[in-house]
């Protein structure tokens, strides 16, 4: 299948499901399960957040990885296997090697430079305190690392290509993914805590491939079986109906914030030990919320999303990099406001503007037109000067 078609909901939705790990991110500053987790937890937060940020949690980087896995598809297909392998070491293993020293380095000059304005630092500088060997991390570049895994795997899986079309043909079959996928991926998730934590070390960690890995075979199946998305068109106000309904059973069931006890020793060990039969329930109930809304995400943005203009492609373009420098951004920001006293929902306007506002100029002026971006996505944009007339 060579296909040249441009999938504007699927850059759309990538870009969206990129930029709301801003949101994300500077939200957990002021939710109440991350007070003992997050390194800028403010010592006011409400509710709100942890409703809102564990809702985007359960779907935000299991569509990423959807949608990673159907441009996969599509590379491979427009050029094979080999030109795919290619691509994905310099637009995403390349860029993991040249910025995580510097991400890293700006991280941690950000949380030392920060901790001049707190009278009272967040709860995890205990963690930096009394852990001094703290366990090598990706950081939020975690996605990078897992991708270009599953690209690798997905390679060699293509060595066995009419196999895998008859697997594939099969997990994106409408039933398969209404039912049975969220059964595939709870054994995965039922090894973790609940919310499920981000597969962020090093070392390829198994549940990540048993569940984020799933999702990407499931996005390379759905650029194979491309009409499964009107499939399920039908079934919009019912997947809605149980997805929330799930959520709304998982927050119930979800256990109680991390002490910083807790949090040490989740460091220390590299887990935190979940067994039982309150924990399967409450894995499948994720399981099910998650797939539900990643499915209807995919269904609106093929709605809605489906065009293209000057400022969505101008956004799409800059989503990568965005993400890549968000977190130490909002670092430098959110530090220093941990010490006003002033609402926590002007502190979170204030650390998304700033933080966007940072990211785009940047990217426009220092990226955009430069061997930067060309790294990032392959394509070097030329500055256009207008000529004048007299």
């Amino acid at each position: 299948m060579k296909n040249c078609e441009r999938f504007h909901y699927m850059d759309n939705l990538r870009a969206i499901a990129l930029l709301l790990g801003i949101f994300y991110h500077a939200a957990l500053a002021y939710s109440p399960f991350m007070a003992n987790i997050w390194f800028t937890a403010d010592a006011k937060n409400h509710l709100i957040f942890d409703i809102i940020t564990h809702w985007l949690h359960l779907f935000r980087m299991p569509v990423f990885f959807i949608i990673a896995g159907f441009f996969a598809c599509l590379l491979i297909e427009k050029k094979g296997v080999k030109s795919f392998l290619s691509h994905r070491v310099k637009r995403v293993l390349l860029p993991f090697i040249v910025f995580f020293p510097l991400l890293a380095g700006l991280f941690l000059h950000a949380l030392k430079w920060g901790a001049q304005f707190p009278d009272t630092l967040p709860a995890v500088f205990t963690l930096f305190e009394q852990v001094k060997d703290l366990p090598p991390s990706t950081m939020h570049l975690w996605f990078l690392w897992n991708l270009f895994g599953f690209s690798v795997l997905l390679s060699l899986l293509m060595c066995f290509r009419r196999l895998m079309l008859i697997v594939l043909k099969a997990i994106t079959n409408k039933w398969v993914l209404l039912f049975a996928l969220p059964l595939l991926i709870t054994p995965a998730l039922y090894s973790q805590f609940a919310p499920f934590p981000a597969p962020d070390k090093f070392i390829p960690q198994l549940w990540s491939y048993g569940f984020y890995g799933i999702l990407f075979l499931v996005g390379v199946g759905i650029f194979m079986n491309q009409s499964v998305i009107k499939q399920l068109t039908p079934f919009t106000n019912y997947l809605f109906i149980i997805a929330i309904i799930s959520y709304s059973i998982f927050w119930q069931l979800m256990p109680s914030a991390l002490t910083i006890e807790q949090v040490i020793k989740f460091t220390k060990d590299g887990f935190i030990g979940v067994s039982g039969i309150k924990h399967l329930i409450l894995v499948l109930v994720q399981s099910i919320s998650l797939v539900y809304w990643s499915l209807l995400a995919l269904i609106f943005a093929n709605r809605y999303l489906n065009h293209v203009n000057k400022i969505t492609r101008y956004i799409s373009d800059a989503s990568y990099w965005v993400y890549l420098i968000h977190v130490p951004v909002l670092l430098y920001i959110q530090m220093p406001l941990l010490s006003l006293d002033i609402s926590i929902y002007l502190k979170l306007l204030i650390a998304l503007i700033s933080t966007l506002a940072i990211c785009f100029i940047s990217y426009h002026l220092f990226v955009r037109f430069s061997l930067i971006g060309k790294l990032l996505s392959g394509l070097k944009h030329i500055r256009v000067s207008k000529a004048v007339t007299i």
